[in-house]
């Protein structure tokens, strides 16, 4: 066993930088067109099942509790299957450039400061080194995460998209230790685009005329700029969304749905609940001295104590995200009741979701969602903040807590979160329209003026001198959310 003390070697980091800002453009696009959720492997397939579809996909290692990464490669229940192929092609990429951890059987990431975000961090680079088209996580065991890299070519391969371009070539650089321009020329020479250079600058022009422009400091990127050929709005802004090609449905994805009967609730709350609990955040961080390190829960007292203070608080309920199980905390009884009269239900009805005990998720297509909009939206319903620590939901009640403002740049991040989470509890055919009641009903409640603009692609909240987009594809899944004046064009 090899043990990393804090950070991968020289070796792998300059194996991996080149590929660091596609990768991330990538996942992003495959999260979208298959959203998280239930996930199951089958490596005689080999195969992925995820977001209700089935796709190719390698197992390339297991990640354990204590720390430890295994190699598929190297593990003896997977080592002779079909899904381990692609473990196999990282050793022989390892033993070919003189890199230690793609070669050492067992690797001990407990040096690092987050041993699961260094997994996140390794999964990443050998979806880039494989050329993958995605990357998921799956609960192999009751202390095992497996790790997979999705190589189907149903998944498109990511084209350059304002929002997307940006968000890659600004945070994959940043995912790993070491300069950006590496991963940053990286970018471009995966889009086939030529690299000119100038005063901390680098820039390449699309095919399309669009211009790319890359701001460095020190090292790091401080900023992307996206350009139409004239200088206005980019010509791949309006360029038409991606989907997966000829998808494969999954037969054995489950095929339970979040209530109906709830699913209004959510739909007007899940954003506002959102901006609560950032709002407990900035107060956390301006009066009680948080600093970005996990709280602690004082169960006896009921309270959420930071390094400068402490917030009343109560449990609202638990969720095991390897079992699949969700229960209300005991003394609950007035968070359901509530939510059964925002939801506009009479006493009587019974709803397995809103009784006590403990709830089986495993055949609702997507649980973590389910147990989350929950307990988001019960929280809203008695006027307290959702806040959680790991698998422990907590409704935090402080009457110092004030409503927190909503800017233009946080309604869009808002918005687009809150729809994330909707996506997988709202059966396809009604997605198109929960999806914009979603975003209205955020807009409206923030005191914006709702704008339509006449078509179902776009929907708006105008407050002031600022406008909050919001962007759909057909299915009514949010593609996009942007802020800025209302007559700039979307970047």
């Amino acid at each position: 066993m090899t043990t990393l003390s804090g950070s991968f070697s020289e070796e792998l980091l300059a194996l991996a930088r080149p590929h660091l800002a596609w990768t991330i453009e990538q996942i992003d696009l495959f999260d979208r067109l298959v959203p998280r959720g239930p996930t199951r492997c089958d490596l005689d397939v080999p195969e992925l099942g995820r977001a209700g579809m089935a796709l190719s996909a390698q197992l390339v290692a297991r990640f354990a509790a204590d720390g430890t990464w295994l190699w598929a490669w190297a593990d003896r229940s997977t080592a002779d299957t079909p899904g381990a192929e692609s473990a196999q092609r990282l050793r022989e990429i390892g033993e070919r450039h003189g890199v230690r951890e793609l070669t050492t059987p067992l690797l001990d990431l407990s040096g690092f400061p987050d041993p699961r975000l260094a997994a996140d961090h390794l999964s990443l680079v050998c979806m880039g080194l494989l050329d993958g088209r995605g990357a998921a996580v799956t609960a192999a065991d009751d202390r095992n995460r497996a790790f997979l890299v999705v190589d189907d070519p149903a998944v498109p391969r990511a084209a350059p998209r304002p929002g997307r371009l940006v968000h890659a070539l600004r945070n994959g650089p940043a995912m790993l230790p070491g300069p950006a321009l590496k991963a940053v020329q990286g970018w471009f020479d995966r889009h086939g685009i030529e690299l000119r250079y100038g005063p901390g600058t680098v820039w390449g022009v699309l095919p399309g005329g669009d211009r790319v422009v890359v701001f460095l400091e020190n090292g790091a990127v401080t900023s992307v700029e996206v350009t139409g050929p004239d200088g206005g709005a980019p010509v791949c802004a309006s360029a038409p969304e991606q989907y997966l090609v000829d998808p494969r449905p999954d037969p054995k994805a489950p095929s339970r749905l979040f209530p109906a009967e709830l699913l209004p609730a959510v739909t007007r709350e899940i954003s506002f609940s959102l901006r609560d609990t950032r709002g407990m955040v900035e107060y956390a961080g301006r009066r009680l001295g948080f600093d970005g390190r996990a709280p602690s829960w004082d169960r006896e007292a009921g309270r959420l104590v930071f390094p400068g203070g402490a917030l009343a608080c109560r449990p609202l309920g638990r969720y095991d995200l390897a079992e699949r199980w969700f229960e209300w905390a005991p003394g609950t009884e007035d968070v359901r009741a509530a939510l059964r009269r925002a939801a506009g239900l009479p006493p009587e009805a019974h709803l397995p979701e809103l009784a006590g005990g403990r709830l089986d998720l495993t055949p609702y297509t997507a649980p973590e969602s389910v147990a989350v909009a929950l307990a988001r939206t019960g929280a809203r319903a008695v006027g307290q903040v959702f806040t959680s620590l790991g698998g422990q939901f907590l409704a935090v009640a402080d009457e110092r807590l004030p409503a927190p403002e909503v800017s233009p740049e946080a309604a869009a991040e808002e918005v687009r979160a809150g729809a994330v989470w909707l996506q997988g509890l709202t059966p396809p055919q009604d997605r198109p329209r929960v999806m914009r009641e979603a975003a209205a009903a955020y807009f409206e409640r923030a005191g914006m003026q709702v704008r339509h603009h006449g078509g179902p692609d776009v929907l708006s909240g105008v407050s002031g001198l600022y406008e909050v987009r919001v962007f759909f594809a057909p299915d009514g899944t949010v593609t996009d959310s942007t802020w800025g004046t209302p007559a700039a064009p979307r970047s």
